[in-house]
């Protein structure tokens, strides 16, 4: 399987100024109408969020802090709610991410990142009554007809708290139903295997992936119950992930030679490989239902007479007609490919099967893959005599390319003939001449 691509990796690390008695930077746009306005977080490559008030600046929440900033909550509108407590927590947990995508486990090793104390996250402490909403949310450019699905990662703290914790990540390409990635609550506190620095934190991997059909998606990261008891969090390393199956094409090998022998049939062998969870080189990244694909076969190139059509693939199907081979299928969750298959005939000549032939849905496009048959040979006809030859011997014969047997037959004939009239000649002879003695005086 192949490894997903990482489409967008947020760190919240861009050159942002840091926070200070009087300035502390918000994950979107800030305005609360008595001091100047506050810009937003931008990303590194000029992506921007968008937040419910409730999560962006109000209760401790929404605002993008270090271990690394300054000791006193900043007296900033936008930190006015945020107590000492939940300023200290936030920069703990901030930290906490940071160690966490450190650990030799963390499933995106190769993404540069600072140092666990300048590691920077967005805080979510609730520490006022915080209704469901919007904690991030980012439009981001997609190629239709891929597969996506998010991953984050999310720091609590107080997991003794009685408040459920519910977070959700979200795919909505505007097209599509929305995709939920996430199967079930976002919560770091059912994850004891990671602790860090007396805080739960782990990466929550999308297992569902979105077909898009538009060129952008939304991806956000909601707060499904909110509530002001618990519900201690920071996250960080919000990411969309494209997870589309690799198609391959491979025709079988001649039996014997370069080339298939006139009258013989190639195996076409279509599979469809998904890609692995970040981190995890043997764990099928996912379902990826409704992909497809039709390749226009070149001229001379046609499916046999008797396809032999095969295929494991889960609802897959595959069918040719005189010029397109078409298949389709899904993949299951714990798949990690499926083929179909069919046979292909040819009266002679070298084809190449192009991959910018292909329409494709939910797939990667596979490499060139070149087949060769035979010519089938023109049968022999003899050539028709302009007249018809006399029989004078064998290389007459020879050269008139006529079959030899009737002109030997017909030889055969004339000598037969022939013989029987000399001799009828004779005994007539014999005959008279007996006949005239036998008369005389």
């Amino acid at each position: 399987m192949g490894s997903p691509a990482v489409v967008l990796y947020e760190g919240f690390d861009a050159p942002t100024p840091p926070a200070t008695a009087d300035f502390v930077q918000t994950i979107a746009d800030y305005d609360d109408g008595v001091a100047a306005p506050v810009p937003g977080y931008v990303g590194r490559n000029g992506q921007q969020y968008r937040a419910d008030p409730a999560w962006n600046g109000q209760f401790c929440n929404g605002l993008i802090v270090s271990r690394d900033d300054v000791d006193t909550v900043p007296v900033a509108s936008q930190a006015v709610a945020c107590q000492q407590s939940g300023w200290n927590q936030s920069r703990d947990l901030a930290e906490t991410l940071g160690l966490w995508a450190a650990d030799p486990d963390y499933p995106y090793p190769a993404v540069p990142r600072p140092a666990p104390t300048a590691n920077r996250a967005v805080s979510s402490y609730t520490q006022g009554d915080s209704p469901a909403g919007v904690m991030a949310a980012t439009t981001v450019p997609v190629i239709v007809g891929h597969y996506y699905t998010a991953t984050v990662d999310v720091a609590q703290a107080n997991c003794w708290a009685t408040n459920p914790v519910d977070l959700s990540l979200q795919l909505d390409d505007g097209v599509s139903p929305p995709v939920v990635p996430f199967p079930g609550p976002i919560s770091a506190c059912a994850l004891p295997v990671h602790q860090i620095n007396g805080d739960n934190v782990g990466t929550f991997s999308g297992v569902t992936s979105l077909l898009a059909r538009s060129a952008t998606l939304e991806l956000s990261l909601r707060n499904n119950l909110g509530g002001g008891g618990g519900d201690d969090n920071a996250f960080d390393n919000l990411a969309l992930i494209d997870t589309t199956p690799q198609l391959d094409a491979v025709i079988a090998p001649p039996p014997d030679g370069a080339s298939y022998a006139a009258g013989q049939t190639a195996r076409l062998v279509f599979t469809v490989t998904n890609t692995h969870f970040a981190g995890a080189p043997t764990v099928p990244s996912g379902p990826k239902p409704g992909w497809n694909f039709a390749l226009p076969l070149p001229p001379g190139l046609r499916a046999a007479e008797r396809p032999n059509v095969e295929t494991d693939c889960l609802g897959g199907t595959i069918g040719a007609t005189a010029s397109v081979v078409a298949g389709s299928g899904n993949l299951d969750g714990d798949d990690a490919s499926c083929s179909l298959a069919l046979d292909l005939a040819s009266s002679g000549g070298e084809y190449t099967l192009d991959p910018a032939a292909y329409a494709l849905t939910g797939l990667l496009t596979p490499a060139p893959t070149t087949v060769s048959f035979a010519a089938i040979p023109t049968p022999f006809a003899p050539p028709t005599p302009a007249s018809t030859p006399t029989p004078t011997g064998g290389g007459s014969l020879a050269a008139s390319g006529a079959e030899p047997l009737p002109w030997m037959l017909a030889g055969a004939l004339s000598l037969a003939l022939g013989a029987a009239l000399i001799l009828s000649s004779l005994d007539g002879g014999r005959y008279r001449s007996a006949k005239r003695r036998r008369t005389e005086p």
